[in-house]
C-alpha cells in the first residue's frame, strides 16, 4: 500500500470515529472549545501582548464605529427626508 493510500485510510477511519463520538455542530463545538481550555495554559501567555494591544485599541476602533454608525443614520434620513 502507497502512503498516500494509507493517508487516505487514516483520515477516513478517524473521520468516522469523530462522527460518531460528535454528531451535532454543537457537540464539535463544544470539543473544541474544551480542548482549547485544557491546552489554553500552553498557549495562553503568547497572546498576551497581542490581547494588551487590542485592549488599547479597542475603546478607540469603538468611537470611530459608533460615530459611522450615527453618521450613516443621520445621512440615511436626511436622503429619505428629500
Amino acid at each position: 500500500m502507497r502512503m498516500d493510500e494509507k493517508l487516505m485510510t487514516i483520515q477516513h477511519n478517524n473521520g468516522d470515529l469523530l462522527s460518531t463520538l460528535f454528531v451535532s455542530t454543537a457537540e464539535r463545538t463544544g470539543a473544541v472549545v474544551s480542548a482549547a481550555m485544557i491546552s489554553s495554559p500552553l498557549w495562553l501567555s503568547s497572546i498576551k501582548p497581542f490581547s494588551d494591544v487590542a485592549a488599547m485599541f479597542a475603546p478607540i476602533l469603538g468611537c470611530i464605529y459608533l460615530s459611522l454608525q450615527i453618521g450613516f443614520k443621520l445621512w440615511d434620513r436626511t436622503k429619505s427626508e428629500d
